[in-house]
């Protein structure tokens, strides 16, 4: 995964003030030159930068929603190809951004995005391990809450049936799940993939 200086200029700029890069208002200034660029890239230079978290990621995210509400599951496919290969879960801290496309088809879209990284026949299977291992771990925060939901109001972020309208979009293809279990029911699942594909049982 490499990034382009082009990209780290304007998100050195665009982050230059920590208190101010916060919703839409904010990244309304710099949407058309974040156009120029393709959506992919710019996460990958997000994830480089050490002094952004994951949070900011996706916060970032939820206040540009004309960079990717028009995303078909090819590019969200993409998106995870393009984040590859995936950090090695807890090596630095508990939340890495280098999974912050899962955290972001769950917890905002509610997609299956577990499902969709395994499905690819292309990807790592050391890269599927790290993502079960790592999505196990974090269960309870691929799930909105009701702080979540009221910052969705399509002023400060994105607005919550825009999500809803994208959700059911991507659904359309045969491609991708909605993601309609709860939290133990995902934990379970994570190990049963992990059970079946690497022969792991982990304690719960």
């Amino acid at each position: 995964m490499d990034t382009k200086p082009e990209i780290a200029n304007l998100v050195n700029e665009i982050f230059n003030n920590k208190n101010n890069y916060l919703g839409i208002s904010y990244y309304s200034h710099f949407i058309n030159e974040l156009k120029e660029y393709n959506f992919e890239d710019i996460l990958a230079c997000l994830i480089f930068k050490p002094e952004i978290s994951i949070e900011d990621i996706l916060y970032f995210i939820l206040s540009t929603p004309s960079l990717w509400t028009y995303y078909s599951e090819k590019e969200w496919i993409e998106i995870m190809f393009r984040l590859n290969p995936r950090p090695e879960p807890f090596s630095k801290e508990i939340f890495d951004k280098g999974y912050v496309d899962i955290h972001f088809l769950c917890k905002y879209l509610k997609i299956n995005a577990l499902k969709m990284f395994l499905e690819q026949e292309d990807f790592d299977k050391k890269d599927k391990k790290r993502l079960l291992q790592y999505s196990r771990k974090v269960t309870p925060f691929l799930f909105m809450d009701e702080l979540n939901i009221k910052d969705l109001d399509g002023e400060y972020l994105v607005d919550v049936n825009v999500l809803d309208a994208v959700r059911l979009k991507l659904a359309d293809s045969e491609k991708v799940e909605i993601l309609d279990l709860n939290e133990k029911e995902l934990k379970q699942y994570i190990e049963k993939e992990l059970k079946e594909r690497f022969s792991t049982t982990i304690m719960l």
